[in-house]
């Protein structure tokens, strides 16, 4: 996965999760990076890049979520 990819799930994940008076920090943090990356793909649409980042948001959790295989017994 793109490093700057991945920050942005990071960075969606800390503000969906986020309660509290922590919160708003998260979510500005989000709305931050999101910015740069649109900023610097200026054909990219911003429903465009949440819908992928929401995509790729649900792989990285189901990953995390999904044990580990174990090898084969020889």
């Amino acid at each position: 996965m793109h490093p700057e990819l991945e920050q942005l799930i990071r960075a969606y994940d800390a503000a969906r999760e986020s309660r509290g008076p922590e919160a708003e920090r998260f979510r500005a943090a989000f709305e931050v990076r999101l910015e740069a990356a649109l900023a610097q793909r200026p054909g990219l649409s911003r429903e465009s890049l949440l819908n992928m980042i929401r995509l790729q948001h649900w792989r990285w959790l189901r990953a995390q979520n999904t044990p580990p295989t174990l090898p084969p017994q020889a």
